[in-house]
Protein backbone atom coordinates (compact mmCIF):
# COMPACT_ATOMS: atom_id res chain seq x y z
CA UNK A 1 0.00 0.00 0.00
CA UNK A 2 1.41 3.50 -0.42
CA UNK A 3 0.79 7.30 1.15
CA UNK A 4 1.27 10.23 -0.67
CA UNK A 5 3.78 8.37 -2.97
CA UNK A 6 5.50 6.21 -0.21
CA UNK A 7 5.19 2.92 0.67
CA UNK A 8 5.46 1.42 3.82
CA UNK A 9 7.84 -0.34 3.46
CA UNK A 10 9.73 3.03 2.72
CA UNK A 11 8.81 4.36 6.20
CA UNK A 12 10.06 1.63 7.60
CA UNK A 13 13.39 2.04 6.38
CA UNK A 14 13.74 5.66 7.54
CA UNK A 15 12.49 4.49 10.83
CA UNK A 16 15.19 2.34 10.86
CA UNK A 17 17.58 4.66 9.95
CA UNK A 18 16.05 7.65 12.56
CA UNK A 19 17.17 5.25 15.30
CA UNK A 20 20.42 3.97 14.09
CA UNK A 21 21.01 7.60 14.02
CA UNK A 22 19.61 7.68 17.42
CA UNK A 23 22.24 5.23 18.98
CA UNK A 24 24.69 6.81 16.69
CA UNK A 25 24.09 10.19 18.98
CA UNK A 26 24.05 7.94 22.07
CA UNK A 27 27.70 6.49 21.10
CA UNK A 28 28.61 10.46 20.60
CA UNK A 29 27.44 11.13 23.79
CA UNK A 30 29.65 8.18 26.24
CA UNK A 31 32.32 10.23 23.46
CA UNK A 32 32.13 13.47 24.68
CA UNK A 33 31.67 12.19 28.34
CA UNK A 34 35.35 10.86 27.93
CA UNK A 35 36.83 13.50 26.08
CA UNK A 36 35.89 16.06 29.23
CA UNK A 37 36.95 13.46 31.88
CA UNK A 38 40.45 13.37 30.59
CA UNK A 39 40.11 16.98 30.21
CA UNK A 40 39.23 17.54 33.24
CA UNK A 41 41.92 15.42 34.93
CA UNK A 42 44.31 17.05 33.14
CA UNK A 43 43.04 21.00 34.51
CA UNK A 44 42.97 19.10 38.04
CA UNK A 45 46.26 18.62 37.62
CA UNK A 46 48.31 21.39 39.28
CA UNK A 47 51.66 21.62 36.66
CA UNK A 48 52.77 25.11 38.27
CA UNK A 49 53.45 22.67 41.68
CA UNK A 50 55.57 20.39 39.91
CA UNK A 51 59.57 20.98 38.82
CA UNK A 52 58.42 22.79 36.00
CA UNK A 53 56.78 25.35 38.26
CA UNK A 54 60.11 27.40 38.35
CA UNK A 55 61.16 27.72 34.89
CA UNK A 56 60.55 30.97 33.56
CA UNK A 57 57.38 31.88 31.50
CA UNK A 58 55.99 28.28 32.55
CA UNK A 59 52.37 29.89 34.18
CA UNK A 60 51.26 31.83 30.81
CA UNK A 61 51.92 28.45 29.26
CA UNK A 62 49.68 26.84 32.19
CA UNK A 63 47.15 29.80 31.71
CA UNK A 64 46.96 29.36 28.09
CA UNK A 65 46.57 25.72 28.44
CA UNK A 66 43.39 26.42 30.58
CA UNK A 67 42.08 28.67 28.36
CA UNK A 68 42.09 26.53 25.25
CA UNK A 69 40.63 23.89 27.63
CA UNK A 70 37.82 26.07 28.70
CA UNK A 71 36.98 26.84 24.86
CA UNK A 72 36.85 22.92 24.37
CA UNK A 73 34.61 22.35 26.82
CA UNK A 74 32.16 25.26 25.66
CA UNK A 75 32.47 23.87 22.19
CA UNK A 76 31.55 19.99 23.64
CA UNK A 77 28.87 21.76 25.58
CA UNK A 78 27.29 23.25 22.47
CA UNK A 79 27.72 19.90 20.37
CA UNK A 80 26.00 18.01 23.23
CA UNK A 81 23.27 20.84 23.71
CA UNK A 82 22.96 20.13 19.89
CA UNK A 83 23.23 16.32 19.97
CA UNK A 84 20.66 16.32 22.82
CA UNK A 85 18.01 18.51 20.30
CA UNK A 86 18.53 16.17 17.21
CA UNK A 87 17.83 13.27 19.50
CA UNK A 88 14.90 14.47 20.65
CA UNK A 89 13.26 15.34 17.04
CA UNK A 90 14.77 12.26 15.89
CA UNK A 91 13.42 10.43 18.54
CA UNK A 92 10.21 12.54 17.78
CA UNK A 93 10.16 12.06 14.03
CA UNK A 94 10.62 8.11 14.69
CA UNK A 95 7.54 7.66 17.02
CA UNK A 96 5.55 10.01 14.08
CA UNK A 97 6.67 7.92 11.18
CA UNK A 98 5.44 4.85 13.93
CA UNK A 99 2.24 6.19 14.02
CA UNK A 100 2.12 6.70 10.35
CA UNK A 101 2.61 3.38 9.72
CA UNK A 102 -0.25 2.14 12.30
CA UNK A 103 -3.16 4.42 10.66
CA UNK A 104 -2.37 3.05 6.93
CA UNK A 105 -2.18 -0.51 8.40
CA UNK A 106 -5.35 0.47 9.97
CA UNK A 107 -6.90 2.42 7.12
CA UNK A 108 -6.04 -0.48 4.45
CA UNK A 109 -7.55 -3.11 7.07
CA UNK A 110 -10.95 -0.59 7.49
CA UNK A 111 -10.99 -0.25 3.38
CA UNK A 112 -10.42 -4.58 3.22
CA UNK A 113 -13.40 -5.35 5.93
CA UNK A 114 -15.69 -2.56 3.91
CA UNK A 115 -15.11 -4.00 0.43
CA UNK A 116 -15.61 -7.59 1.99
CA UNK A 117 -18.15 -7.20 4.04
CA UNK A 118 -21.71 -7.54 2.96
CA UNK A 119 -24.01 -4.32 3.98
CA UNK A 120 -27.37 -5.25 5.27
CA UNK A 121 -29.93 -5.08 2.93
CA UNK A 122 -32.71 -3.03 3.26
CA UNK A 123 -35.91 -3.49 3.42
CA UNK A 124 -35.74 -7.21 1.60
CA UNK A 125 -33.44 -9.99 2.34
CA UNK A 126 -31.84 -8.93 -0.90
CA UNK A 127 -27.90 -9.30 -1.87
CA UNK A 128 -25.95 -6.27 -1.11
CA UNK A 129 -24.22 -4.70 -4.23
CA UNK A 130 -27.14 -5.61 -6.10
CA UNK A 131 -28.09 -2.38 -7.81
CA UNK A 132 -26.69 -1.84 -11.42
CA UNK A 133 -24.68 -5.32 -11.27
CA UNK A 134 -26.40 -7.01 -13.82
CA UNK A 135 -25.78 -3.44 -16.49
CA UNK A 136 -24.99 -0.34 -14.24
CA UNK A 137 -26.29 1.67 -17.23
CA UNK A 138 -29.66 -0.09 -18.01
CA UNK A 139 -27.92 -1.55 -20.95
CA UNK A 140 -27.37 -5.18 -21.40
CA UNK A 141 -23.95 -6.92 -21.78
CA UNK A 142 -22.91 -7.57 -24.73
CA UNK A 143 -24.59 -10.63 -26.58
CA UNK A 144 -23.12 -13.99 -26.64
CA UNK A 145 -25.09 -16.32 -29.05
CA UNK A 146 -26.83 -18.96 -26.68
CA UNK A 147 -26.38 -22.64 -27.03
CA UNK A 148 -28.50 -24.22 -29.84
CA UNK A 149 -31.57 -24.87 -27.63
CA UNK A 150 -34.33 -27.57 -27.92
CA UNK A 151 -38.03 -27.96 -27.49
CA UNK A 152 -39.40 -26.66 -24.53
CA UNK A 153 -40.30 -29.70 -22.06
CA UNK A 154 -43.01 -26.69 -20.37
CA UNK A 155 -46.40 -27.89 -21.01
CA UNK A 156 -49.38 -25.62 -21.03
CA UNK A 157 -51.18 -25.34 -17.51
CA UNK A 158 -47.73 -24.44 -15.66
CA UNK A 159 -43.98 -25.59 -14.49
CA UNK A 160 -45.35 -28.78 -12.68
CA UNK A 161 -44.98 -29.66 -9.05
CA UNK A 162 -42.02 -29.02 -6.83
CA UNK A 163 -42.36 -29.10 -3.25
CA UNK A 164 -41.98 -26.54 -0.86
CA UNK A 165 -45.08 -24.27 -2.56
CA UNK A 166 -45.89 -21.82 -0.08
CA UNK A 167 -48.00 -19.65 -2.49
CA UNK A 168 -50.61 -22.21 -2.70
CA UNK A 169 -52.63 -24.27 -5.79
CA UNK A 170 -50.28 -24.82 -9.37
CA UNK A 171 -48.05 -22.27 -11.57
CA UNK A 172 -50.50 -20.41 -14.23
CA UNK A 173 -50.36 -21.24 -17.86
CA UNK A 174 -48.08 -19.57 -19.87
CA UNK A 175 -47.13 -18.97 -23.17
CA UNK A 176 -44.18 -20.05 -24.59
CA UNK A 177 -41.79 -18.02 -27.00
CA UNK A 178 -39.77 -19.84 -30.13
CA UNK A 179 -37.30 -16.71 -29.66
CA UNK A 180 -33.70 -16.90 -28.81
CA UNK A 181 -32.98 -12.58 -27.87
CA UNK A 182 -35.93 -10.33 -27.71
CA UNK A 183 -36.84 -6.90 -27.85
CA UNK A 184 -37.74 -5.10 -24.44
CA UNK A 185 -40.60 -4.00 -25.33
CA UNK A 186 -41.79 -7.93 -25.70
CA UNK A 187 -41.09 -8.24 -22.24
CA UNK A 188 -44.29 -8.92 -20.27
CA UNK A 189 -45.65 -8.74 -16.65
CA UNK A 190 -48.60 -11.20 -15.74
CA UNK A 191 -46.69 -13.63 -13.56
CA UNK A 192 -46.17 -11.36 -10.62
CA UNK A 193 -46.69 -13.22 -7.62
CA UNK A 194 -48.45 -15.79 -9.40
CA UNK A 195 -45.60 -18.76 -9.56
CA UNK A 196 -45.03 -20.82 -6.66
CA UNK A 197 -42.23 -20.55 -4.03
CA UNK A 198 -39.95 -22.02 -1.77
CA UNK A 199 -36.48 -24.42 -2.41
CA UNK A 200 -37.86 -26.90 -4.03
CA UNK A 201 -40.15 -24.94 -6.47
CA UNK A 202 -37.12 -23.50 -7.33
CA UNK A 203 -34.94 -26.44 -7.64
CA UNK A 204 -37.67 -27.85 -10.23
CA UNK A 205 -37.93 -24.15 -12.15
CA UNK A 206 -33.94 -24.45 -12.31
CA UNK A 207 -34.37 -28.06 -13.67
CA UNK A 208 -36.41 -27.15 -16.28
CA UNK A 209 -34.74 -24.50 -17.30
CA UNK A 210 -31.64 -26.69 -17.86
CA UNK A 211 -33.82 -29.33 -19.80
CA UNK A 212 -34.72 -25.86 -22.61
CA UNK A 213 -30.92 -25.07 -22.54
CA UNK A 214 -29.65 -28.52 -23.21
CA UNK A 215 -27.95 -29.12 -20.41
CA UNK A 216 -28.35 -33.02 -19.59
CA UNK A 217 -25.03 -34.16 -17.89
CA UNK A 218 -25.60 -34.98 -14.34
CA UNK A 219 -22.79 -33.20 -12.98
CA UNK A 220 -23.25 -29.94 -14.93
CA UNK A 221 -27.14 -29.84 -13.68
CA UNK A 222 -25.75 -30.68 -10.36
CA UNK A 223 -23.57 -27.42 -10.23
CA UNK A 224 -25.80 -25.43 -11.95
CA UNK A 225 -28.55 -26.70 -9.55
CA UNK A 226 -26.44 -26.07 -6.51
CA UNK A 227 -25.16 -22.37 -7.67
CA UNK A 228 -28.67 -20.87 -8.96
CA UNK A 229 -30.34 -22.27 -5.94
CA UNK A 230 -27.72 -19.93 -3.67
CA UNK A 231 -28.32 -17.13 -5.49
CA UNK A 232 -32.53 -17.47 -5.73
CA UNK A 233 -32.05 -17.54 -1.58
CA UNK A 234 -30.09 -14.51 -1.46
CA UNK A 235 -32.15 -12.62 -4.43
CA UNK A 236 -35.59 -13.15 -3.75
CA UNK A 237 -36.13 -15.85 -0.92
CA UNK A 238 -36.71 -18.72 -3.16
CA UNK A 239 -38.74 -16.50 -5.12
CA UNK A 240 -40.99 -14.98 -1.90
CA UNK A 241 -43.61 -12.89 -3.68
CA UNK A 242 -42.44 -10.34 -1.44
CA UNK A 243 -39.57 -9.94 -3.07
CA UNK A 244 -39.88 -10.37 -6.43
CA UNK A 245 -39.23 -6.65 -7.72
CA UNK A 246 -36.41 -4.17 -6.17
CA UNK A 247 -38.07 -0.74 -6.14
CA UNK A 248 -34.54 0.89 -4.44
CA UNK A 249 -31.92 0.34 -5.92
CA UNK A 250 -29.66 2.00 -8.54
CA UNK A 251 -31.37 0.10 -11.27
CA UNK A 252 -35.19 1.48 -10.11
CA UNK A 253 -35.71 3.75 -12.64
CA UNK A 254 -37.53 4.63 -15.90
CA UNK A 255 -41.02 4.31 -17.54
CA UNK A 256 -43.34 2.53 -15.32
CA UNK A 257 -44.74 -0.96 -16.83
CA UNK A 258 -47.76 -3.03 -16.28
CA UNK A 259 -46.67 -4.35 -13.38
CA UNK A 260 -46.47 -0.77 -11.69
CA UNK A 261 -42.82 -0.80 -11.43
CA UNK A 262 -39.94 1.12 -13.36
CA UNK A 263 -38.72 -0.53 -16.00
CA UNK A 264 -35.37 -1.14 -14.70
CA UNK A 265 -36.18 -2.69 -11.68
CA UNK A 266 -34.99 -5.89 -11.21
CA UNK A 267 -37.91 -8.74 -11.35
CA UNK A 268 -38.15 -12.64 -10.93
CA UNK A 269 -36.56 -15.08 -8.57
CA UNK A 270 -33.15 -14.30 -10.04
CA UNK A 271 -33.48 -10.60 -10.38
CA UNK A 272 -32.95 -10.07 -13.71
CA UNK A 273 -33.38 -6.72 -15.07
CA UNK A 274 -35.95 -6.35 -18.54
CA UNK A 275 -33.57 -5.49 -20.92
CA UNK A 276 -30.77 -8.13 -19.36
CA UNK A 277 -33.80 -10.72 -19.85
CA UNK A 278 -34.57 -9.67 -23.04
CA UNK A 279 -31.14 -9.85 -24.47
CA UNK A 280 -30.38 -13.23 -23.06
CA UNK A 281 -33.76 -14.59 -23.03
CA UNK A 282 -33.39 -18.62 -23.76
CA UNK A 283 -35.69 -19.76 -26.71
CA UNK A 284 -38.12 -22.08 -25.81
CA UNK A 285 -39.46 -20.54 -22.44
CA UNK A 286 -41.55 -17.77 -21.32
CA UNK A 287 -41.50 -13.29 -22.27
CA UNK A 288 -43.13 -13.35 -18.75
CA UNK A 289 -39.94 -11.74 -16.37
CA UNK A 290 -41.77 -13.13 -13.78
CA UNK A 291 -42.02 -16.67 -14.78
CA UNK A 292 -39.28 -18.23 -12.78
CA UNK A 293 -38.05 -20.47 -15.36
CA UNK A 294 -37.74 -18.16 -17.92
CA UNK A 295 -35.94 -16.14 -15.19
CA UNK A 296 -33.76 -18.69 -14.31
CA UNK A 297 -32.75 -19.67 -17.72
CA UNK A 298 -32.16 -15.67 -18.77
CA UNK A 299 -30.20 -15.42 -16.04
CA UNK A 300 -27.52 -18.34 -16.59
CA UNK A 301 -27.41 -17.51 -19.96
CA UNK A 302 -26.64 -13.95 -18.92
CA UNK A 303 -23.79 -15.67 -16.27
CA UNK A 304 -22.18 -17.48 -18.97
CA UNK A 305 -21.37 -14.64 -21.27
CA UNK A 306 -20.53 -11.58 -18.49
CA UNK A 307 -18.32 -14.22 -16.50
CA UNK A 308 -17.49 -16.94 -18.72
CA UNK A 309 -18.94 -19.60 -16.96
CA UNK A 310 -18.48 -23.04 -18.56
CA UNK A 311 -21.58 -24.75 -19.93
CA UNK A 312 -21.25 -27.74 -17.37
CA UNK A 313 -20.88 -24.53 -14.58
CA UNK A 314 -17.80 -26.62 -12.63
CA UNK A 315 -16.68 -22.99 -12.31
CA UNK A 316 -19.83 -21.30 -11.10
CA UNK A 317 -18.91 -20.73 -7.80
CA UNK A 318 -15.80 -19.43 -8.32
CA UNK A 319 -16.49 -17.06 -10.84
CA UNK A 320 -19.90 -16.03 -9.10
CA UNK A 321 -19.10 -15.08 -5.33
CA UNK A 322 -23.35 -14.65 -5.42
CA UNK A 323 -23.34 -18.63 -6.84
CA UNK A 324 -21.32 -19.79 -3.55
CA UNK A 325 -22.47 -20.38 0.02
CA UNK A 326 -19.46 -20.19 1.38
CA UNK A 327 -18.36 -16.77 0.52
CA UNK A 328 -20.82 -13.88 1.64
CA UNK A 329 -23.60 -12.78 -0.35
CA UNK A 330 -22.47 -10.24 -3.13
CA UNK A 331 -24.50 -9.06 -5.78
CA UNK A 332 -23.72 -10.53 -9.60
Amino acid sequence: MTGFGVTLSELAKIQKDFQAIQQRMNEMTQQTGRIKGVIGKAVATDLAAGALGNIIGFGAVVAQVREQVNAINEQVAALEATKAKLTKELAQDTQKIGTVIKRYQEAEKHAHDIVTKPTPSKPQPKSPGKGGEHTPTGKPAEKKPSTPQPKSPNKPGGHGGGGGDHGGGSDPKIEISHAGAIKTSEVTYGGKGKFKSGEAACRDYIAQALDAMGITDPAAREAWTKGMLTIAKRESTYNAAGSQVNLWDTNAHGAKQADGAPLNSSRGGWQTIPPTFAAYHVKGTSTDIYDPVANVAASMNYIRSRYHVSADGHDLASKVQQADPNRPARGY
